[in-house]
C-alpha cells in the first residue's frame, strides 16, 4: 500500500474520492469494487439493506478496516491499497483518523470519564493540547450539541440520545475534515431519535462535510445532498437525494424504497 500526499486540490475537486474499493472477511466478500465521490460541505447518505456493505465502507474510509484493494483520497492524503501490502503505521492511521471523525451506533464513551472529559480526551492525548485550551474547545462543542449543562455528568447518567450527542461533540472537538456517522440513531428509542437528527441537521446547515449510514429515509431525503444506494457490496445507484428518492432509475433501488414511497414521504423528523 502506498501512502502519499497529493498535489493541492482544485476548489471543485471532490473532498473524498474512493476508487474500486474491495474488502473481504475470509470468504465473505463485502465490498466489490465500490467507487464514490463526496464534495466538500455536502451531506452524503449511504442507504441499502442490512449487510450490503455500508458500514464496512464507512469504516474503510476511516481506516478502521484496511481495504484489500482500491484507493482512497481525502483532501491531500492518498492511499493506494493495490500497490503493496505494507501496513499503515499507528502514527499514520491516528493522524488520518483525526481528520475523519467517526461516530458509532453504540456511542463508545468512556464510562469512568465525565462528559467533558470524554470530549477533550483526544485533544489531550492525541493533539497534546494544553488542558485549558482543550476545555474551551470541549465546552464549545458541548454547547453546539446542547449538552453544556451535562458536562460534569457521567455516561451512565445520560439517555441514549444524550450519549450520542456527546459522541458527536467528541468527534467535532478534533476539528475533522469530514464526519462519518454509522447508524447513529439505530440504537436509540424512537422518542430520542429526533434530538440526534436535529444536531446532524444543524451541522449540515453549518456546512460540515458528512457521510452517514442511516435507515432514516425521510431524513436522508430532506437533508442529504447526495444518496448512494448500496446492495450486495456494489453501488447500485447514486445521485441527488430528490432524484434517487423520487425518480430512481434501477429496479433494485425502487424495490428498496417502495415502503418509504408508499408512506407518502413522511415528514422528516427534527
Amino acid at each position: 500500500m502506498n501512502v502519499e500526499p497529493t498535489a493541492g486540490a482544485a476548489a471543485d475537486r471532490p473532498m473524498i474520492e474512493v476508487r474500486d474499493l474491495r474488502k473481504s472477511f475470509g470468504t465473505n466478500v463485502v465490498l466489490r469494487g465500490v467507487s464514490v465521490e463526496v464534495q466538500r460541505g455536502s451531506v452524503t447518505s449511504l442507504i441499502g439493506p442490512s449487510g450490503s456493505g455500508k458500514s464496512t465502507l464507512l469504516r474503510c474510509c476511516n481506516l478502521l478496516e484496511i481495504p484489500d484493494g482500491g484507493q482512497i483520497r481525502l483532501g491531500d492524503k492518498f492511499f493506494d491499497f493495490s500497490a503493496s501490502k505494507k501496513s499503515l503505521s499507528d502514527r499514520q492511521a491516528a493522524a488520518y483518523r483525526a481528520e475523519t471523525g467517526m461516530v458509532f451506533q453504540h456511542f463508545n464513551l468512556f464510562p469512568h470519564m465525565s462528559v467533558l472529559q470524554n470530549v477533550i480526551e483526544g485533544l489531550l492525548t492525541v493533539r497534546r493540547m494544553p488542558a485549558k485550551q482543550a476545555r474551551e474547545i470541549g465546552l464549545e462543542q458541548l454547547n453546539k450539541v446542547g449538552m453544556t449543562d451535562k458536562q460534569g455528568d457521567y455516561p451512565g447518567q445520560l439517555s441514549g440520545g444524550q450519549k450520542q450527542r456527546v459522541a458527536i461533540a467528541r468527534a467535532l472537538a478534533m476539528s475533522p475534515e469530514v464526519l462519518l456517522l454509522d447508524e447513529v440513531t439505530s440504537a436509540l428509542d424512537p422518542e430520542l431519535v429526533d434530538e440526534v437528527l436535529a444536531v446532524i441537521r444543524q451541522l449540515a446547515a453549518d456546512g460540515m462535510t458528512m457521510i452517514l449510514v442511516t435507515h432514516e429515509m425521510a431524513f436522508a431525503h430532506k437533508v442529504c445532498d447526495k444518496v448512494i444506494f448500496i446492495a450486495d457490496g456494489v453501488v447500485v445507484e447514486s445521485g441527488g437525494a430528490a432524484d434517487v428518492f423520487e425518480n430512481a432509475k434501477h429496479e433494485r433501488t425502487r424495490q428498496f424504497l417502495a415502503r418509504y414511497n408508499r408512506a407518502g414521504h413522511a415528514e422528516v423528523r427534527a
